[in-house]
């Protein structure tokens, strides 16, 4: 290492833990997909072997499911059906087909070129979710096209036997799965998100990663030291023995720490004067629910549904919504689930004329996109009631910016469920139907959406977004998107008093209730009920458990007064500090 320039690399953590260790950098790889015209006597020759080559990627693919099946639980292994439909998908295939015959051309140019329009239509679509599933859209594409080239190597070259660290341009859900924790101490990427099925295993195999770093493969080759700061998102590329060794102490103290607050899984959130914080946990896939008892969630607050409509050419029936509705209601036994209708646009929805918008956020997605497609609203409600049968149903309504949209949502529950009563469906013993306050002039009109909503969610991911005029995916922008304006904690404080009168119960489902620091001044804003992702429950349990009520609310009442972000963040800070040195300095006993 003496003598090389040490580097830093940012990105966004997807998985927390350390790994320290050398780079092992996987190529992207390049199918030379020349192309070539075929006579008319040999297109069907060349379909045939397209069909061949089709047929023996699903093989490997079901292959590969069983050994996460196997190796991991069945949740994950779900994740191969969706490759496996791709597989199957008219708008792939067909196209593929239609165009081999229609312009008399070898099917390895064909497939990569259907492949390649449909990934650039996705990623136009502008949402960083949708755009990320062009990895499994490629993944399936590769795998077909080395079967018509005649490329029978693994999916991945084989890992050294010692740990190393994964660099790759992106991941695949399939290579993830097969890497084994023994071979790789950490993964890094160019591409990713949050949201893709590549974290979701790798926080499966707790396998610390980092993605979005943009460019480091084109600085990292094979053998080069790197430590990975999965909690973080940082990477450094040949760190000095110092940096080694701090991170090396990190490490330890990152596992120490997991395990304590593993210790707390079953212990209730109650601070030290006596007040219960109610800890749920946000569900985006169904391959998350094992999380979500691991860390002790006292239930779900938000199961996000879109996963419902992703890698689709055809909309979920109500057969599918049902099923799989009640696989989770089943994995969660008699724990509450807040269901929330769904938060997509238009622009998202499997059909062959896709819907473009200049600017989604603002058009028509969630409860205005329900309320044009009463089809499709009405399908997941028949749904969501049928599957709570003899159970109480709690349905959140996305993006509700004034009353009507909210009586006209329960207008029509109330209609789907009086139907179902003349069909003789077992009806859910309580329907509660609550609105998610992530516009500002449905914070300013809580108190009358309270008359008619038997509970709120303030959604802060949107409720910044929409009162800052940030769009939080805009990097250009990204740092005037702060939590802590004093605009955001007022109107939060504005929802909170505006309910109590109605006793209407409030909570907070947005990114806000997963930060510790945060999760206190929601809870001095007088929020008794937090969801945030399973992994976060256990660090925000243990600091509203070391501090009272009292004093989360005068450090609250204080940063209502403050002028700016800056000013509440630097409030937070020492004011949790000090509480923490009073907790450290009073006698035991």
């Amino acid at each position: 290492m003496a003598g090389r320039r040490t580097f830093f690399f940012e990105g966004l953590g997807v998985s927390e833990g350390i790994a320290i260790g050398p780079a092992y950098v996987i190529e992207s790889e390049d199918f030379r997909t020349e192309s070539w015209q075929i006579e008319e006597s040999e297109v069907e020759a060349e379909l045939q072997r397209f069909h061949e080559a089709v047929g023996l990627a699903a093989e490997e693919l079901r292959g590969i499911r069983q050994q996460v099946l196997e190796k991991i639980d069945r949740q994950q292994a779900s994740i191969f059906d969706a490759h496996l439909l791709i597989l199957e998908d008219p708008q792939i295939v067909d196209e593929t087909v239609r165009r081999i015959r229609h312009e008399r051309r070898n099917a390895e140019a064909v497939l990569w070129e259907v492949t390649q329009q449909i990934g650039e239509m996705m990623k136009s679509l502008g949402d960083s979710y949708f755009a990320e599933r062009n990895h499994d859209l490629y993944d399936v594409s590769r795998r077909v096209i080395k079967f018509l080239l005649r490329i029978y190597a693994e999916s991945h070259p084989a890992l050294p036997r010692e740990g190393c660290i994964v660099v790759a341009n992106g991941l695949g859900p399939a290579e993830t799965a097969q890497f084994s924790k023994d071979h790789v101490l950490g993964i890094c990427t160019n591409e990713g998100a949050a949201t893709s099925h590549a974290a979701i295993m790798a926080k499966a195999f707790s396998i610390p990663a980092c993605v979005g770093l943009e460019h480091i493969t084109h600085y990292i080759r094979s053998g080069d030291m790197l430590v990975l700061d999965g909690g973080e998102g940082k990477v450094i590329l040949n760190p000095t023995a110092d940096q080694i060794e701090f991170y090396r102490e990190k490490g330890e103290v990152w596992k120490k720490r997991l395990e304590s607050l593993r210790t707390l899984r079953d212990v209730p959130a109650i601070t030290l004067d006596g007040v219960t914080i109610s800890m749920m946990a946000n569900l985006e896939f169904p391959e998350e629910l094992d999380t979500v008892d691991l860390n002790g969630a006292e239930g779900i607050g938000l199961f996000r549904t879109e996963f419902m409509y992703l890698e689709r050419t055809s909309l979920p029936t109500e057969e599918e919504h049902l099923r799989s509705y009640g696989h989770v209601l089943a994995k969660l036994g008699d724990k509450p689930v807040v269901m929330r209708t769904i938060d997509i646009g238009g622009d998202k929805l499997p059909s062959d004329q896709p819907v473009h918008e200049f600017n989604p956020f603002m058009g028509v997605r969630a409860i205005r996109l329900c309320l044009q497609r009463p089809d499709l609203f009405r399908a997941q409600l028949r749904a969501m009631a049928m599957a709570h049968a003899g159970r109480e149903l709690n349905i959140m309504i996305p993006m509700i910016s004034g009353l009507t949209e909210l009586r006209e949502s329960r207008n029509i529950l109330d209609d789907i469920l009086e139907r179902l009563d003349r069909e003789g469906v077992n009806p859910p013993s309580k329907v509660n139907l609550g609105a998610m306050i992530e516009i500002p002039s449905a914070a300013l009109q809580t108190r009358t959406l309270c008359e008619e909503a038997d509970f709120l969610s303030i959604g802060t991911n949107d409720l910044v977004q929409y009162t800052l005029a940030v769009d939080r995916v805009n990097k250009a922008v990204a740092s005037l998107y702060r939590q802590t304006h004093p605009a955001v904690l007022q109107l939060i404080s504005m929802v909170v008093e505006g309910a109590k009168e109605t006793r209407t119960p409030v909570s907070v489902c947005g990114e806000m209730a997963s930060d510790p620091k945060l999760a206190v001044l929601l809870v001095g804003l007088g929020i008794r009920s937090l969801s945030m992702s399973p992994s976060s429950i256990g660090a925000v349990k243990q600091v509203l458990r070391g501090l009272s009520c009292a004093d989360a609310e005068a450090i609250a009442a204080e940063a209502l007064r403050q002028d700016t972000p800056e000013d509440v963040e630097v409030l937070l800070h020492f004011r949790l500090k000090e509480l923490q040195a009073k907790i450290d300095h009073e006698p035991v006993g």
